[in-house]
Order: C-alpha cells, then structure tokens, then sequence
C-alpha cells in the first residue's frame, strides 16, 4: 500500500502512544510514522506493523515533513513541543487535553454529528475524552430517533486512564493488601483496590471532580447544549486497570420500545450484543476499537419507557481509534486547502 500520510508520535513509550501506534498501522490509511519521546526511553525499539521503529529524542526537526503530530506523553511534554510542531507545518492532535485552553483549539469528535467544526486553519484537535464519546454517542443516537430523551449514567473510571502510574499504584496496592502491609498512596491519596470511591484523597495526583467536569465540558462540545443537557452523571473511582463501563438509565418517550432503541443505536463503533450473548464487561472489551452495549427493560417496574444500558469499551484503544480518525479527519481537511 502507498504511504498517504507522515505522521509523528509524542509518547510513544507510553500505554496511549502504544496504542495509537497499533492504531495508526492497522489504518485503512497508511502511515509513515516517526516515534518521539522525552527522557530515557529514547533509542528504544517499539513495534511498528511489520517492522520495529526506534524512539527518537523529542526535538524539533523530528516535526519536519509530517503531516499530523499526535501528543501522548506527559501534558507537559505537549505543551513544550506543541508550537514545534504548528512551525513545522504539521496539524496536531493532543490526546492530553493540555491545549483546551489554547487559542483555537477544538474539541472534536468525528463519529458525532453536533461536533465542533473544523476549518483548514484549526490549530489544534483535541479529541474528546472516550467517556464523553461513549455517552456522546448513545445520547445523541437516541435524541434523533426519540427527540426527548433523559441518560442518567454511572461513569466507572479505570486505573490505565492515569498512564503506567496509575496502573502501578493500583497493582502495588492489591498486593500490598492481600500480603497486609501498608499501601502505596502517590497517585491515589486513599485505597482505591478492592474498593469504589467518588473521591481519591485531597492529595491525589488526579481530582474526580476535574474529570467529571472534563467529560460534561467535552460532551457539550460534541454533542450540544441540548444533548450534554440530557445527561447526568455519577464518577466513580473503580477499583480495576483497564476498561471503562457504565451503567445509564435511559428515559426515553412512550413510542420506545427494544427493537426501536436497538435500532436507533446499532451501527458504527457501537456493537449492540445479543440476548444470547453475555453482558460486556471491562475485560471482554480489552483491545477492541469498539464500544459494547447490553439493552435491557427494567423488571418489576410502573415505568415502561425506559432502559438499562451497560456500556463497555477499551479506554485506550477507544481514545488511540478515535485519536486517528481525528487526525486523518485533519490530514484530508488540510490537504484541501489552497496553497
């Protein structure tokens, strides 16, 4: 296949910038691909489709020629190098949300069709964050086949959504649990395996609130006022390391019933699974670019126009996916404009 577009990742050592490598090589459009990164994990070998790529040191001219440049390391990193990459001539796509605040910089989702719009002279795409997309999505599918419509969801946050840290932490601290000594408190200011919370510790390296608000401001920024104004939603600080799920209580007007509900939602990145299937779980989405959802009707309740939905999807590979199609989204918008 003809290489179509030039592309650099920043972070490319990390467990996003892994992920959006696989992505961006199993793309129906092909890549030639530059890695970056920061520190000591230049020089590394990392897998890029038939052959191994070697990390380069994070500079300047590694922006040279590219097409796109997708920042995955630390948000630090991308707002030291973004400008970079803007000199350069390359479009960006920041999947650590440290730009938002940026002139020009645009919240993005293009599998939803109230997204922000782009132009050929969008600075910066950030693409919405996978909990924001995954309701984004469900919400809005359901408003056009059922105009008024009410989501109230449970949002249920994996340790991977804080990098290799979280994931250390949590791992650390279920070990140190089950072998009864004191548990390891840097990321998460509180015990956060083996147990639910919807607050971490004032001295966590995260905030829930923070998150929480990051996800209603960018499903407003995808989906409108109308559809962001739809949804409530509870965070929850789960104690698992992979995978987002959900469970959304879906009011919807009298004329909904299963089949229609299915309907109005199957299609694209959301695979609805059938009734002979299991329910989707967090471990059952791992590596799959899709979004799983199970339709249920509540039992034993005066309400009938409602629906359960459990909702399932990879964090990572779902924000990598959604990260490519935002940059090749980009690519061909930019490849228009007159020179």
């Amino acid at each position: 296949m003809a290489t179509n577009l030039r592309g650099v990742v920043v972070g490319a050592s990390t467990l996003l910038g892994k992920e959006l490598i696989e992505e961006l090589n199993t793309s129906d459009i092909s890549w030639d691909l530059r890695l970056a990164d920061t520190g000591d994990s230049s020089a590394r070998l990392v897998a890029g489709g038939d052959e191994a790529l070697v990390v380069q040191p994070l500079n300047p001219d590694i922006f040279e020629a590219r097409d796109v440049a997708f920042f995955a390391a630390e948000p630090q990193a991308t707002r030291t190098h973004w400008r970079e990459a803007r000199t350069a001539g390359a479009a960006v796509v920041d999947l650590t949300g440290a730009l938002e605040s940026e002139q020009g910089a645009v919240v993005r989702s293009p599998w939803i069709p109230g997204s922000s719009a782009l132009s050929t002279n969008t600075a910066v795409v950030i693409p919405a964050h996978p909990a924001a997309v995954m309701l984004g999505l469900v919400a809005s599918r359901l408003a056009a086949a059922f105009k008024q419509v009410h989501l109230a969801a449970t949002v249920l946050e994996p340790a991977s959504q804080q990098g290799s840290s979280g994931l250390d932490e949590m791992h650390q601290q279920t070990v140190s649990l089950l072998g009864f000594h004191p548990l390891p408190q840097e990321i998460y200011d509180a015990q956060v395996a083996f147990n639910l919370r919807i607050g971490v510790g004032q001295a966590a390296k995260l905030d829930m609130g923070t998150i929480a608000s990051t996800i209603r401001r960018h499903l407003k920024a995808i989906g409108g006022e109308t559809i962001a104004s739809s949804v409530t939603m509870q965070l929850v600080q789960a104690p698992v390391f992979h995978g987002y799920t959900m469970s959304v209580y879906a009011h919807l007007p009298t004329n909904a019933d299963a089949a229609s509900v299915r309907r109005a939602l199957h299609g694209g990145v959301l695979h609805l699974t059938n009734a002979d299937e299991e329910a989707p779980s967090n471990l059952s989405v791992v590596q799959q670019p899709d979004i799983a959802v199970a339709v249920t009707e509540p039992s034993g309740s005066h309400d009938n126009h409602g629906f359960w939905l459990w909702i399932a999807a990879d964090n990572l590979k779902l924000t990598a996916h959604h990260a490519v199609a935002c940059g090749e989204e980009m690519a061909v918008l930019r490849a228009r404009k007159p020179q």
